[in-house]
């Protein structure tokens, strides 16, 4: 019987033998999408390792990698992998100051860097780092080395390195400086194997990467687990190609966070509203028709009738819709926050499966998924094999198992904290696990609010729930202490400048957020959304604000989870 294989890279040199002449990773050079196969990527790295082990990168240095998504992210990370060494991903959207104390606290001896060299310029002085290399042929300056010369080295033949931590990660967190997760190739192995018994990747599947790699659920999901089956993976150019790189990649898969679901979601909405009254009905239509056959199935109940009704709706209305995602679309994986419900629902209807999953960086980080063949809306999914969740009296998630992290990185005293004297991580959010395992998240055990009345009250639940509203894009409530809760809101810019036109109003957008008929409309639309909820989770008060929350002023991480205690202390002046 054959050993599993001990390294990402080794169980990557496995997929080469098998699907040498298979796409491995695509990207895009003048409006096209290039691709190198499987075995030109392994032929490519074994000349890296020659270079990069020239440079002095032994088995346990750490270096940085700084950059957008990119072929060379690959490449450089898989080579680290064979040599031994440790990658340190830093997401591109950080201040200079997390950027520089990441840097200091992984003791990083080098660092690849993409497109945002001037960026690294501003604490380039602060840092200790012995070599800087390039990724893009910027001017050169002393002691820096560009990617592609180091290419030019004869493949590197030696066996690959076995050892344990291969990445630390720094969780950009909610509260508090980022923290170094210390992650072996052993936690990516066997999560993905586990994980895969949900939603199995497949050797023909094409993904299309949009999430950061620096970012853990994208790593293990959307790149080790695509290349250790023979997928392909092409990388989305930027935000604003998102809709055109889709109809050229036709993926079959895709791994992101809920906000790029409900952007996607406004944009099919907005076509609808300003199609005439006749296509707006007749894609409502198709819609209940298709929900009815879901239903109907569901109940083993479908009756011939049915049957031609979600045909003719889907073939004529929701098959166009598909097409826009490219027409291939088996099902996407939703991670990193909660999902709207109504959005998985909506994106089921038309014929594409949202697999709402869970976990933590620190937890490499999948612990529940939806299985594909029996996923339940509004839950997170089933424990994935191999891993023991516990549910603690206070309602707060424990799990143990092989995906859970060797610890932070210069932080024993803090990893002593995070576990149960029985070896269980406090994950720190709350939940409950129905009769058939299915897990649903309550909230951040952190982030509860407690009145000044003594009711609990989860935010996150609320904030969902507000931002429904087609002219409400991100809220924030808090309260803590207080006799009734309150809420910063972003507006749906563009949604708000239409409303003006319809009304005529000739107002500037700092203008419209202090009018009066906007500060009702807003107002209607969060007692209409809250209107099922108690008394003491209703909004007493909030502000409208003229920018949306954004990860350069820290105010949130890069799964898009807002950092609370930033937002509060940026917007103190209005609170």
């Amino acid at each position: 019987m054959e050993t599993a294989p001990k390294t990402i890279f080794r169980r990557f040199e496995e997929v080469v033998k098998l699907f040498p002449k298979n796409n491995a990773i695509g990207y895009k050079v003048n409006g096209h999408f290039k691709v190198t196969s499987y075995k030109r990527l392994y032929d490519k790295i074994n000349r890296y390792v020659t270079s990069l082990k020239g440079l002095g990168i032994r088995e346990g240095t750490r270096v940085a990698i700084f950059s957008k998504n990119r072929p060379e992210w690959v490449i450089l990370d898989l080579a680290l992998n064979k040599i031994g060494a440790i990658s340190v991903p830093i997401h591109t959207t950080l201040s200079p100051k997390l950027i520089k104390y990441i840097l200091n606290d992984s003791g990083a001896e080098y660092i690849a860097i993409g497109d945002l060299y001037s960026k690294f310029q501003a604490i380039e002085k602060e840092v200790a780092v012995k070599k800087i290399i390039t990724f893009n042929q910027i001017p050169w300056k002393e002691d820096l080395i560009f990617f592609k010369d180091l290419f030019k080295a004869e493949p590197d033949a030696a066996e690959p390195a076995d050892f344990e931590v291969c990445t630390i990660i720094y969780t950009s967190g909610t509260t508090g400086n980022p923290k170094g997760v210390m992650l072996t190739n052993q936690n990516f192995l066997e999560n993905i194997k586990a994980a895969i018994q949900y939603v199995p990747y497949k050797q023909r599947d094409v993904f299309l990467s949009i999430m950061p790699l620096s970012h853990v659920l994208e790593r293990t999901g959307g790149y080790y687990a695509p290349l250790f089956f023979g997928a392909a993976i092409y990388f989305a150019e930027s935000p604003k190609t998102l809709a055109e790189d889709i109809k050229l990649v036709k993926p079959t898969a895709i791994v992101s966070v809920p906000r790029i679901f409900e952007k996607v979601f406004d944009k099919i909405m907005d076509k609808v509203r300003a199609s005439s009254d006749f296509k707006q009905k007749l894609f409502y239509r198709s819609l209940k028709i298709s929900r009815e056959y879901i239903i109907a199935q569901e109940a083993k109940q479908e009756k011939i009738f049915r049957k031609i009704l979600f045909w003719a709706a889907d073939r004529f209305i929701l098959k166009k819709i598909r097409h826009n995602l490219g027409g291939r679309l088996k099902f996407s994986i939703s991670g990193g926050a909660s999902l709207n419900p109504s959005i998985a629902k909506f994106f089921e209807a038309i014929g594409i499966k949202i697999l709402e999953g869970y976990g933590l960086t620190e937890t490499s980080p999948i612990i529940a998924v939806n299985p594909i063949a029996d996923f339940r809306f509004g839950t997170v999914g089933k424990i994935i094999p191999g891993i023991e969740v516990k549910i603690a009296d206070d309602n707060e998630i424990l799990v143990k198992g092989s995906n859970v992290m060797k610890g932070y990185y210069n932080n024993e005293s803090f990893t002593r904290e995070c576990f149960t004297t029985e070896g269980f991580l406090k994950t720190g959010d709350l939940g409950h696990l129905d009769h058939d395992g299915y897990l649903t998240i309550i909230g951040r055990k952190k982030e509860m609010l407690v009145t000044s009345t003594g009711k609990n009250v989860n935010p996150e639940s609320l904030e969902n729930t507000i931002a429904e509203s087609k002219y409400i894009s991100q809220v924030m409530i808090y309260g803590e202490k207080q006799k009734y809760l309150s809420a910063l809101v972003v507006p749906d810019f563009e949604e708000l400048k239409k409303y003006a036109r319809e009304n005529n109003w000739q107002l500037e957008l700092f203008e419209l957020l202090k009018y009066q008929p906007v500060i009702d409309l807003i107002k209607s639309e969060i007692d209409k959304r809250l209107k099922d909820f108690p008394d003491n989770e209703q909004i007493g008060k909030f502000n409208l604000l003229d920018r949306e929350f954004s990860e350069e002023r820290e105010e949130m991480t890069p799964s898009l989870k807002l950092r609370r205690n930033k937002i509060l202390e940026n917007y103190k002046h209005l609170i």
